[in-house]
């Protein structure tokens, strides 16, 4: 990125945050500013040709009316404090919501406007409390990956609507789009299916012990009661744990193509995660080792999301 380029555009820090400075906020007149412009003029050439003193009047009164919607416009941006929050992943085909804090600085500002290129306008009324409030602009459906949002446009044109004043700003959050889910499907060495063709160790039905917990382990398979006796977080295990970790591999992956291969082993990911098994991944790309819990589960949906992404 130039230099220029850097200097027009409000930078977040690590943490997200950012504020806008007087100098990074652009304002020029709307088209009913440029209407009020004209009709002041012609009002001005009126009250010269005919030397009349309260036309001269009326017209620097509605020119200082003008001048003061600048200023009020521009301050209506000016230290207005913003927390990029980003998004949470979701799957391809589903509308994704980058979250923004905003925080109004002690004082009212009424009509901010906020946008992507990509995005529908939201429109925030921020009151002069010390509450932030929060925004959610909706992307249009992105494909699997990697993306970046781009510039937010902040904007408004409060108090009359004569001006807008606008500010650029750099929200370096990506969004993580994982692979659309496909058609439930049997990896080699699942030890059954369910009515809904999701993944089920028959196992699980057998009590095989206990051991301590680690971080991952699904809620449901905590042994709480050993808990409440104050004996420590503990994980039940099952039989059907003990036996050989599933393997989700690419090559054993139904479809023809790269994405209906990738949407099947994402189905197997969500269906060996429910299930609560311990499960690996193979793509060309890497291998994930057997484990469970959330943090493997999203480690295999990012794999697969970035399967083959050059921007990665």
């Amino acid at each position: 990125m130039a230099l220029a380029d850097w200097m027009r555009i409000e930078q977040v820090s690590p943490t997200g945050r950012a504020e806008i400075g007087a100098r990074r906020i652009y304002i020029l007149p709307t088209s009913y500013g440029l209407i009020f412009g004209v009709l002041l003029f012609l009002m001005l050439l009126g009250a010269v040709n005919y030397a009349n003193n309260p036309a001269h009047m009326l017209t620097f009164l509605l020119a200082a009316i003008g001048s003061n919607a600048i200023y009020q416009t521009w301050r209506n941006l000016r230290g207005l404090g913003l927390v990029c929050q980003g998004a949470t992943p979701v799957f391809a085909g589903e509308a994704v919501s980058f979250v923004i804090d905003l925080d109004a600085g002690g004082r009212e500002r009424p009509a901010i406007q906020l946008m992507f290129a990509d995005s529908d306008p939201v429109l925030v009324d921020l009151r002069g409390d010390a509450r932030p409030a929060t925004a959610q602009l909706l992307l249009s459906e992105l494909p699997r990956g990697l993306h970046r949002p781009g510039r937010l446009v902040v904007s408004t044109q409060y108090p009359v609507g004569l001006f807008r004043a606008w500010c650029y700003i750099n929200c370096d959050h990506p969004v993580l789009v994982y692979p659309r889910r496909g058609e439930a499907w049997l990896p080699p060495g699942t030890q059954g299916e369910s009515i809904d063709g999701s993944l089920n160790g028959t196992g699980n039905e057998d009590f095989a012990g206990l051991r301590g917990y680690q971080p991952g382990d699904q809620p449901s398979q905590i042994d709480w009661k050993s808990y409440a006796r104050d004996r420590g977080l503990n994980t039940r295990l099952f039989s059907g744990q003990a036996s050989t970790p599933l393997w989700i591999d690419w090559d054993d992956a139904p479809g023809a193509d790269v994405e209906t291969r990738l949407a099947a082993l994402t189905r197997a990911v969500l269906d060996a995660d429910a299930n609560g098994q311990p499960y690996g991944l193979r793509t060309p790309d890497g291998v994930l080792e057997p484990a469970a819990g959330q943090t493997h589960r999203h480690l295999c949906l990012r794999h697969l999301a970035l399967y083959g992404w050059d921007d990665a």
